[in-house]
């Protein structure tokens, strides 16, 4: 029995064998954030934005999901490799609000934005079976690679968030939708009055989710960490409210592994380096895999390309 590629069924038992040999594509192909060396979110995974009221959850995910969209990274510490498309779905905000912050959330980015939707249908639900079929509609009509909820308590309206019998509807819903299309799931979520218990809701919400982004505010200032299930965790960032939406504070701080190393070593040779020099520092035997990392790190903006030699991304200022 075999797994065809990037096909998900309901049901699929195979031998130990088969899953050793079974073809899930290269770890690159599956990578939403982060690099090779450290895959911070993998398709097709549940990811969590927790924080308390008023912190800029919406905020924050708009401009990663805008980012992805794109291929851009727009927060140093998570890595953007390609750009996927996106299915964006309010449940809070009117459509001004949707307008403004989108306006908002763009800011400095290069565009075009075709290939990300947004908006809200007030019959989507995570628990209600109408409403379950209102959200498969949506996936089916746009095919998006990542689909973000926003917010968790949005789409299970009506439901008790303390009870399992109706939360672990929720969840199951979500592992279809991701079994059944493939999709990276980003919900924001509000945290409960005990911040240090977590999100709200049911606790089995904690060993459901893959990847958790925790945001805390101060004043103007965002301090972002993140853990991954499975990937080491970055280090934490801290973004700076401004014009509506918001931006890197870290510096470059924020690369981890070998575009870290990259970036050092076209700091250390005076911010210029060809792509020759580069590739001879760097020592690798295998000309793909440097090639491949130096990808990685201009994708990353931790360099970029200027007449022909590699130069030191700006900080961008927030």
């Amino acid at each position: 029995m075999a797994l065809e590629k990037n096909h998900l069924t309901r049901s699929c038992i195979c031998t130990v064998q088969e899953w050793i040999d079974m073809d899930m594509g290269t770890i690159e192909e599956n990578i939403v954030l982060g690099s090779a060396d450290n895959p911070i979110v993998r398709q097709s995974t549940k990811n969590l934005i927790e924080a308390p009221e008023k912190c800029f959850k919406t905020t924050f995910l708009a401009r990663l999901m805008i980012g992805i969209s794109c291929g851009r990274t727009v927060y140093q510490a998570l890595p953007v490799p390609k750009a996927r498309r996106v299915l964006y779905l309010h449940g809070e905000l009117s459509k001004p609000e949707i307008q403004e912050r989108t306006r908002a959330a763009v800011n400095d980015m290069p565009g075009p934005f075709e290939n990300i939707f947004q908006g809200k249908h007030l019959e989507a639900h995570l628990v209600d079976t109408k409403g379950q079929d209102v959200l498969r509609g949506l996936v089916e009509q746009f095919k998006p690679d990542d689909l973000a909820l926003d917010a968790w308590q949005s789409f299970i309206s009506g439901c008790d968030e303390n009870s399992f019998a109706d939360i672990s509807q929720a969840t199951k819903f979500c592992d279809a939708l991701i079994q059944d299309y493939g999709v990276t799931l980003w919900i924001p979520i509000h945290l409960g009055k005990d911040r240090k218990r977590g999100a709200r809701g049911h606790s089995s919400i904690a060993g459901w989710r893959d990847t958790k982004i925790s945001l805390s505010r101060s004043g103007d200032a965002v301090e972002v960490k993140t853990e991954p299930r499975w990937a080491k965790p970055p280090l934490p960032f801290r973004l700076r409210f401004r014009d509506g939406t918001l931006w890197d504070d870290t510096g470059h701080s924020g690369f981890g592994g070998q575009t870290a190393h990259i970036r050092d070593l076209v700091e250390a040779n005076g911010g210029r380096l060809s792509r020759e020099q580069l590739s001879e520092l760097l020592g690798k035997d295998n000309r793909d895999a440097t090639r491949k990392a130096i990808v990685r790190a201009e994708k990353a903006g931790a360099i970029r390309p200027v007449n022909g030699v590699y130069v030191l991304e700006p900080k961008v200022v927030g």
